[in-house]
């Protein structure tokens, strides 16, 4: 009876005694699987299928864990290790720092007109203020309200445009065709349309005509125009779309979270499809963390409330301005409390036109400086 115990005893120790071996370099088991899984459950490692084998890789990707949960950096999975990383306090893996950018100049104060307690202007009419000299330009009206302010860290060599949008009483968003109905200066078709603002948008027409791309979700005032999309891994744009309603309100999806009839139905009045969207509910997409690292002009319609967007344009390709990240791109919208945004086209596309006017220097790519034609614009306003 003794001897049955004691192996029975001995047969029930064995699997937790396997359990506590060390993993090490060079060791295949379930459970190295196991704890690559749990790294990837935080962070630290992003997406991918993993293998039952103990490599470099899988030791430093143990260190980073140790060193953010305060363990002795060794790359091995200990007792103390395994049970820090299977806690419900484990520590995610902290998110890669960019420098932090020098902070903006004071902003010239110009001679505002009369204005309400929300900061339009009080009365019927316009205002209009342009100084390019210090990179400040302003737009009042009784129900809308612009600021374009132009930012610079020559230390990194990084020019953007921040331009901040309220509207009130319907004055939204709007998608605005060129006359034409083909690709246009983005300058004549702001000027043809009498707009205040106009942003460049998702220049789905490139996709259109390419047949190699994918187009995604399209929809222009309330009009379903194209409707495939599919899984573009990284690949720019990866076809995540935001959506504009009624009521003033953005709101960004996954490029496979939602239909274009769940869209329409929802009341969907206008869908710009590029991608990635860089906020939702105030967080940032953990994918800017890992991927998008190129430095280049990045162009960004957020949302910090319904009514009120923010529009970030970031110079890049020129002698002034490299370009960013997009995780730059995402910090710096964030910072200003924006809830939901969505990358726009970027690059040669990117176009700021205020009163007529491109503000944004036009990029060089293939050797030639220019702003590409588009087919429409994101519109504000319509001036007297």
């Amino acid at each position: 009876m003794c001897k049955k115990l004691f192996l029975f005893l001995v047969l029930l120790l064995l699997p937790l005694c396997a359990l506590a071996e060390t993993l090490t370099m060079g060791m295949h088991s379930d459970e190295v699987k196991e704890v690559k899984a749990r790294l990837a459950e935080l962070g630290y490692y992003r997406g991918g299928t993993f293998t039952r084998q103990y490599t470099e890789d899988t030791a430093e990707r143990v260190r980073r864990f140790q060193r953010a949960n305060g363990l002795p950096e060794t790359g091995e999975v200990d007792a103390a290790t395994r049970e820090a990383l299977f806690s419900p306090q484990a520590a995610p893996a902290p998110h890669p720092t960019m420098r932090p950018l020098v902070p903006p100049a004071p902003t010239p104060a110009p001679d505002w007109p009369e204005r309400d307690g929300e900061g339009y202007l009080a009365g019927a009419g316009e205002y209009w203020y342009e100084n390019p000299q210090e990179g400040l330009w302003l737009y009042l009206s009784e129900n809308i309200r612009i600021e374009i302010l132009r930012r610079e860290d020559s230390q990194i060599g990084l020019r953007w445009f921040e331009t901040e949008i309220w509207t009130r009483d319907g004055a939204g968003l709007r998608s605005v065709p060129s006359a034409s109905g083909k690709e246009a200066d983005p300058g004549a078709i702001a000027r043809k349309a009498g707009l205040v603002l106009g942003i460049s948008d998702d220049f789905y027409t490139y996709r259109v005509n390419n047949k190699k791309e994918t187009v995604g979700i399209i929809i222009r005032n309330g009009q379903l125009l194209h409707n495939k999309t599919k899984d573009m891994g990284h690949h720019l744009p990866n076809l995540d779309l935001m959506a504009q309603y009624p009521d003033g309100r953005l709101a960004v999806y996954g490029w496979n979270e939602i239909t274009a009839e769940e869209l329409l139905a929802a009341g969907a009045v206008n869908v710009y499809c590029f991608g990635p969207y860089l906020i939702r509910d105030g967080e940032i997409n953990e994918v800017v963390y890992e991927n998008y690292k190129s430095l280049e002009p990045r162009h960004a319609l957020g949302m910090i409330e319904p009514g009120h967007y923010f529009v970030l344009s970031i110079q890049g390709r020129t002698k002034s301005s490299e370009g960013t990240t997009l995780q730059r791109a995402a910090e710096i919208l964030r910072a200003h409390g924006v809830a939901q945004a969505l990358n726009l086209d970027g690059g040669n596309t990117m176009a700021l036109v205020f009163h007529g006017q491109i503000l944004n220097e036009p990029a060089v790519y293939d050797g030639k400086k220019f702003v590409r034609k588009v087919p429409s614009l994101i519109g504000i306003g319509e001036a007297e």
